[in-house]
Formats: structure tokens, sequence, C-alpha cells
């Protein structure tokens, strides 16, 4: 049993009890927490500001329960820019969901810090929400020990330079135009469109937002970065399903089968 401090991801959020809440938070320390903010709901309670998609400090008490308890909160940064616009709070639940999803219990991993902190951040700012938002997630798929070897083509060994690039999603291999007959593959993308997930594969997380995608190079990299974490994870983030069906993106010129 111990009291601790740490920073804080605030990931999600939800009724618990009368007044309080249960957070799933993730510390640069601790990992992955459940935790119960005790009389959150309350408008006067210090706690109040400790909302979803936010960063605060705070402090932990770890007993016994597989639920910790927080007991105090100082909010380090609250992107509220994130609230004011629907879509925009709905991108930045991706990179929560994600989150939530790729570690487990108690599992530090402070390097996702800096890519989840600069893309709520971008988002708030009033950047390309799709940028940004797959940007960062590509980077925490990194992170989480996801990386396709789309570099090059598995049969030649040289990278595309003309025509369309062959994804194979399950294998995480690539395929070029001259060697996409008759192999299997799921994906198929504009050569700038895989080029555009290099660069952003290769940026510091100080550049986060540049090689804005838009168009049909946007929707592939939606329709991509959907299909690999849907065989990859297991399942799609509710976030994901959600921005797809109302901002329907990813619905066309986004792979044809082979």
């Amino acid at each position: 049993m111990a009291q601790y401090e740490d920073h804080m991801l605030i990931l999600k959020s939800r009724p618990y009890r009368e007044s309080d809440a249960l957070i799933t938070a993730f510390g640069m320390k601790s990992g992955k927490i459940g935790a119960v903010a005790k009389g959150t709901r309350r408008a006067k309670n210090r706690l109040t500001g400790l909302y979803p998609l936010s960063y605060a400090v705070c402090e932990i008490y770890h007993g016994r329960s597989t639920l910790d308890t927080i007991t105090g909160a100082d909010l380090v940064e609250g992107f509220s820019g994130l609230r004011e616009d629907l879509s925009r709070l709905s991108w930045g639940m991706v990179l929560a969901d994600l989150v939530d999803e790729m570690w487990a219990e108690r599992d530090p991993a402070p390097q996702i810090f800096p890519w989840v902190i600069a893309a709520w951040q971008g988002l708030a700012a009033g950047e390309s929400p799709l940028t940004v938002t797959l940007t960062a997630s590509w980077q925490l798929l990194r992170l989480a020990g996801y990386y396709p070897e789309w570099q090059v083509c598995r049969v030649c060994g040289q990278p595309p330079a003309k025509g369309a690039v062959w994804l194979d999603v399950d294998h995480d291999s690539l395929l070029c135009a001259a060697h996409a007959s008759g192999q299997e593959a799921r994906l198929s993308v504009a050569l700038g469109t895989w080029r555009t997930w290099q660069q952003w594969m290769a940026l510091d997380v100080n550049r986060i937002g540049q090689y804005e995608a838009k168009g049909i190079i946007g929707s592939q990299m939606f329709q991509v970065f959907r299909q690999y974490v849907q065989g990859h994870i297991g399942r799609l983030p509710r976030s994901l399903q959600f921005l797809q069906e109302v901002e329907n993106i990813g619905m066309e010129g986004a792979g044809t089968p082979l």
C-alpha cells in the first residue's frame, strides 16, 4: 500500500457510484491504471478538472484493491479546443482507445507521451485531424511493436517507383506494381499514399502535422490504418468506427482487391 505521484494521460472517464468517477489513465511511471476519482462529479470538488483527453499530475493511492484512488490532481493541459468540436473530440478518442487497447495494465511506456500530447495539442489548435491523429497512431503502433515492412517490394527488394502499391496487411509486406499480379495482397494504394506513410513514419514528434493527407490520399490512409488495426489488434476501437460512419472517411478510392 503506497501513495505515489505520476504524470497521467486521462484516457476515459465514466460515472461510478453516486458522485465518483471511474478513470482509465496512463501514467508515465505506472502505465495504464484504473482509478476512482472521489467526488469528482460534485461541482466544488478539486478533481472536477480531471476529464478525458487531458494531461495531469496526480496524487494516487495504491492499496489492496485492483482500483487505485486519485486523491489529488493538478491539470497540466486540458486541450480545450478538443471539446469545442465533436469531430476533433472523436479523433482525440482514437488515440485514447489505441493506448487503452494496446498496453496492458501497469506496463509503463513513457515514450508514448510526446506523441499523444503533440497530437492532442494539434487537434486542439485546429490542425488537420486525420493527418495529426493517424501520424501519432502509426507511431503508437510502432512503439507497441507493430511495424509493417512496407519499405521495399517483397519480390524484387526495391522501393516502388511507379504505379499502384499493393499492401499485404496480414503479413506486413509490400508488392510493387510489377510484381503484384498473381500474388496475395489485400489493398492497393496510390504511390503518393505510400510515400506519405513513409514520411509520417520518419517524422520527429515536433513536426507532427506535416505532410497533410487530403482527398484520395487521406481516404486511403484511413482505410489502410483501419484494416491494419482490425487485423493486428483484433477489433476496431469504437471511436474509429464512429468516425467512418459519421464522416464517410475511407469509403471511396481506398483499395481494390487483386
